[in-house]
């Protein structure tokens, strides 16, 4: 979603700024979901309108995107489904190093807290922390390239 509403904006800041009112706004309207709409479909319409807010609400400035170009940029929506993000997160977990998917196991899924963990590893929970971002950031860059 953060490549996504990146394309749109063309503005780094912006993008984090956009992407945490975009799942402030899923989260709201969670229950409005349907199951028979795929939910990243759901989820990139919410970025788009969110994107599309921030650029009204800073159409004062001078070097702003209009609408047009917005729809334009839009329109070149990601065309992968959830089953596709979910088979290249099981094979990009089947290439990471066992410690990176155990680690990545044991905090997403199992909920571990990251100061258990870290206290389990003999780590300060900054140094875990560091980690799992790691982990986290081959995990996209590696799902990225499975889906493109």
């Amino acid at each position: 979603m953060r490549c996504y509403i990146a394309k749109i904006l063309s503005n780094a800041p912006a993008t984090d700024d956009v992407l945490q009112e975009a799942n402030k706004v899923l989260w709201a309207k969670r229950d409005e979901w349907q199951q028979d709409t795929p939910f990243l479909k759901w989820a990139y319409r919410v970025c788009f309108f969110q994107a599309k807010a921030y650029l009204r609400d800073r159409s004062r400035e001078r070097l702003v995107f209009d609408e047009d170009l917005v729809e334009l940029l839009a329109t070149d929506e990601v065309e992968y489904s959830d089953t596709d993000l979910q088979r290249a997160l099981a094979a990009c977990l089947a290439k990471a190093s066992d410690t990176a998917r155990e680690l990545l196991v044991r905090r997403y899924v199992e909920g571990d807290s990251v100061k258990s963990l870290a206290e389990r590893l003999a780590l300060s929970p900054n140094a875990l922390s560091q980690k799992l971002r790691r982990y986290r950031y081959q995990l996209q860059v590696c799902i990225e390239n499975q889906t493109s």
